[in-house]
């Protein structure tokens, strides 16, 4: 190679370096800046996803689940999930401790272990059939022009201006914090106002439903006249006759023998004889149960329907032939009832007004208090019998004195069978009852001085009206929710609170 070529090359070389030698001193600059940026905008990324793990922002703006074709975040379906809890916890009352350990996560607690199933999944399932049924019905009550009235906004309003209240009492800092505790991360005020606005145009539509169904009076006798036993209730005492009253035997037929035996002497002997009934079952019962048995109430069964009795018995019961006193004995899975019939009743009557004013105990079995309370109770009677002794002037004893219902001057109107306690009821429901009728009654909530205001509508009527009504509700209900459906979307579900 010549001299000048070879100088030509070298001086091309340096003009134009080769990849080669590039590569073996590094990357480029342009390259370097590049890559720069790239590792910046991934650590702001990655910031940024934490910082929406933690603040709750896929729990507002993701989806969970597609009900009944409107999408739910994992916030919104908490608050269906929550309140599923809730209403459980509310069914079992005591029992529900039993059954769930609030000290353990729901997803780490079998509600049926062989399925595998969590009380989180089922709790999940229940919420999100109530959410799928609550937007069918939604859409249901849009399509018909329904919307919230100014009374339902305001209310909805106030709900959300005590968040602030109960948020300061609680020791948060804001209104969005509380929810967010109560029910998840992502729940504030804008999606609980708006959970809160969907939830009351739903139960706003169903009850003006409900209250769109009118029975005349020819309907109301005529579903009577055709369904008397489902309406009646019947009044009679039931003796258990079983093994247990006998001595331990493995001769199974010899002990059926005795059973039926001591069942028929039980009812031909106490035939049209109550107090022959009573003392027999003191006699016969268990002498572990003989106290028991001493109280009359014991055997008594009142108010039953006859769906609610025992089927080996109803049809007997129910016979329109029946008459009081009659016995009879029949044989269930485990021996034989023994029973006396008392009367049967048609509910052809006005239900009670009544107004009552309550001094209440909050621990009934504290002698000392229960004491104090009918001292109050028989204080504030006397008040009211140096009076005017007024239905008006004991109504204004009530709001100065009840701890109960005061505003309305202590007022229950139509109070159906059963509605209240025992020994209220029992009150209201005398035969003897007058209009003007005053009282003292105990119950488990303390002593109510009670006041007799009359009768009001027709106790058989309100019964007939109510289950006819409920039936189209419910006929209404499954045809309004029949289309309800939903799906979930496994991102959104993971941030839902369990």
């Amino acid at each position: 190679m010549s001299a000048s070529r070879e100088k030509s090359k070298r001086k091309a070389a340096a003009a134009n370096p080769t990849p080669a030698a590039n590569q073996k001193k590094g990357m480029s600059k342009g390259l370097k800046t590049a890559l720069g940026i790239v590792g910046a905008v991934l650590v702001i990324a990655v910031i940024v996803f934490f910082t929406m793990l933690t603040t709750g922002f896929f729990e507002e703006h993701t989806t969970a689940a597609v009900v009944s074709g409107h999408k739910i975040s994992p916030a919104t379906m908490n608050y269906y999930y929550r309140t599923a809890y809730s209403n459980l916890a509310n069914q079992m009352g005591d029992f529900f401790s039993y059954m769930v350990d609030t000290e353990t996560p729901l997803d780490e607690q079998y509600y049926d272990e062989a399925a595998g199933t969590t009380w989180a999944d089922a709790l999940t399932e229940q919420a999100l059939g109530s959410a799928s049924a609550t937007y069918a019905i939604y859409d249901e009550a849009v399509a018909n022009g329904f919307t919230l009235t100014d009374d339902d906004k305001a209310s909805i309003d106030s709900s959300i201006s005590m968040l602030d209240y109960y948020a300061s009492a609680y020791g948060f800092d804001s209104a969005n914090a509380f929810l967010a505790a109560q029910y998840g991360k992502g729940c504030n005020t804008k999606n609980y106002r708006e959970y809160l606005e969907v939830n009351t145009l739903v139960g706003n539509y169903a009850t003006s439903v409900n209250d769109g169904f009118t029975y005349s009076a020819d309907e109301l006798k005529a579903e009577y006249d055709a369904n008397p036993n489902k309406y009646d209730t019947v009044k009679y005492r039931l003796f258990t006759v079983n093994a247990s009253l006998f001595d331990e035997t493995d001769d199974e037929e010899a002990l059926k023998q005795q059973e039926e035996e001591l069942a028929r002497e039980m009812a031909e002997s106490s035939q049209g004889d109550e107090s022959a009934f009573l003392m027999a079952s003191v006699k016969n019962a268990p002498e572990a149960s003989k106290e028991s048995y001493q109280d009359q109430s014991y055997t008594l069964r009142t108010a039953n329907g006859y769906d609610s009795t025992a089927s080996e018995l109803a049809d007997w019961l129910y016979d329109t032939t029946r008459q009081a006193g009659d016995t009879t004995y029949v044989e269930y899975s485990a021996g034989y009832y023994v029973a006396y019939f008392l009367s049967r009743d048609d509910h052809d009557y006005g239900m009670p007004n009544v107004r009552h004013i309550l001094i209440s105990v909050s621990d009934t079995t504290d002698e000392a208090a229960m004491a104090d309370a009918k001292a109050e109770a028989e204080a504030v009677l006397a008040e009211f019998e140096a009076g005017e002794q007024t239905e008006d002037a004991f109504a204004a004893l009530a709001q100065e004195h009840s701890a109960d219902n005061a505003e309305a001057g202590g007022l229950y109107e139509n109070v159906h069978p059963g509605e209240t306690v025992t020994n209220f009821n029992d009150w209201c429901y005398d035969p003897a009852r007058q209009t003007g009728d005053t009282g003292i009654v105990q119950t488990e909530y303390g002593y109510h001085v009670m006041y007799f205001c009359g009768r009001g509508d027709n106790c058989r009527d309100y019964l007939v009206d109510y289950a006819l009504r409920y039936a189209d509700y419910s006929a209404w209900n499954e045809a309004a929710t029949a289309d309800a459906s939903y799906t979930t979307n496994s991102f959104g579900m993971r941030f839902t609170t369990k």
